[in-house]
């Protein structure tokens, strides 16, 4: 005959066995929470070094850029100071002209074509094109 299970008793044992299922259903997911972490890890320390690597690839470009730009500041400053050596170059000509009445008179461009061919030979430059850049009037 079948004994008949009183309910406390059959209330312990459902709850027993529920407490063994969570408790083996935990241990599972725990395990592959640490197996996920393991991973992520891993990839926070690769991600970690790559950080690294770029942060100091941009820290060489940024001491180059700083290298480039004295360089480009010390070339403008240069440039400045030869255009105003020019400019002041130019006004001393002026000036140095203001008088001479040949500085305004007219010359024939045959006259400055004989005059760059003579310069030319006497260079040493016979038959290389003449540096005059004027455009012809042919």
């Amino acid at each position: 005959m079948l004994k008949k299970w009183p309910i406390g008793e059959i209330i312990t044992i459902a709850a027993i066995v529920i407490v063994i299922l969570l408790t083996l259903r935990l241990a599972s997911d725990n395990k592959k929470l640490s197996e996920d972490n393991g991973r992520l890890s891993e990839q926070i320390k690769d991600i970690g070094q790559k950080n690294e690597g770029l942060a100091n690839s941009i820290d060489g470009l940024v001491e180059q850029i700083g290298v480039m730009n004295k360089i480009v500041a010390t070339e403008a400053r240069r440039r400045a100071a030869a255009e105003m050596k020019a400019q002041k170059l130019q006004e001393e000509v002026k000036d140095a002209l203001k008088g001479n009445a040949c500085a305004v008179e007219y010359i024939p461009a045959n006259a400055v074509i004989g005059v760059h061919k003579a310069a030319d030979s006497a260079r040493g430059h016979k038959g290389k094109k003449s540096a005059d850049t004027r455009k012809s009037t042919d």
